[in-house]
């Protein structure tokens, strides 16, 4: 098992592409604290870690609060006495216009998808600056490499955290950190359908029409990813396998994206 012995925290872990790496962490051996705002989801993925054999927690984390993400950092090393892999994973897209869209709700993306990214792994880096060692995992998005229409705030964010990402991996590399960045295309959770929706209503299209114009007809592979084809990715890029990968960004879409 490529974790096994690690203790890993991920971030909006309680649905979607969180939940599958957690499950996939733990069944790598890892103990995973599950962070996420909705304890709900977060109880159910520790729930379906803790009936196949593995170890996992949960806790409540408001990655856009110093305060919340600090107390996040602080319950990993309670419960399992270090933290040695970060997976910046929560974050959320709400399409629009540019010349309608509210600046409150722009503001509300730049939070959670970029602020959370740099708050977690601020907390993050003070605990392993001082053992000398860590993985962290960004999740970026094919969306943070190739501009959207009705999608400006999530790809300005995208984007940024790539760009945040080669910056800290040149500044903790010294110290025996890694720092990558994973580039999902179209992933079957309930966000992409969200997003989907929103875009196909913009663009007068139903669901499954918008579907396959944006993702499917331009994926050389045909299809839109699982939970687990991520979750795979990052599972490699936390492991010591990868330790001399550093400041990447690795596409994770099928063939829809390419640089």
């Amino acid at each position: 098992m490529r974790l096994e012995g690690k203790v890993g925290i991920v971030t909006g872990g309680g649905s979607g592409i969180g939940r599958g790496i957690c499950i996939k962490f733990a069944q790598e051996g890892a103990a995973v604290l599950v962070a996420d705002i909705n304890m709900e989801g977060a109880g159910e993925t520790v729930r379906l870690i803790t009936e196949a054999g593995g170890t996992a927690a949960a806790v409540k984390s408001d990655v856009t609060s110093p305060e919340s993400v600090e107390n996040m950092a602080a319950a990993a090393v309670e419960q399992f006495g270090r933290i040695d892999i970060l997976v910046n994973n929560a974050g959320t897209d709400i399409k629009g216009s540019v010349q309608d869209y509210n600046p409150d709700t722009w503001d509300k993306l730049m939070a959670l998808n970029l602020k959370g990214v740099f708050l977690c792994t601020q907390a993050a880096a003070k605990r392993m600056v001082p053992q000398k060692y860590g993985r962290i995992v960004n999740i970026s998005s094919m969306a943070g490499k190739t501009g959207e229409a009705f999608t400006s705030p999530y790809c300005t964010t995208k984007f940024g955290v790539i760009g945040f990402t080669q910056s800290i991996a040149l500044e903790l590399g010294p110290d025996n950190i890694t720092i990558n960045a994973v580039c999902p295309g179209a992933v079957e959770t309930d966000l992409i359908k969200s997003s989907v929706s929103g875009t196909a209503k913009l663009n007068n299209r139903t669901y499954e029409e918008e579907l396959y114009s944006k993702f499917i007809s331009q994926t050389p592979l045909g299809r839109v990813a699982q939970p687990s084809d991520v979750a795979n990715a990052v599972a490699f890029l936390a492991s010591d396998e990868a330790s001399f990968i550093t400041g990447s960004t690795l596409n994770v879409s099928g063939g829809r994206e390419m640089h």
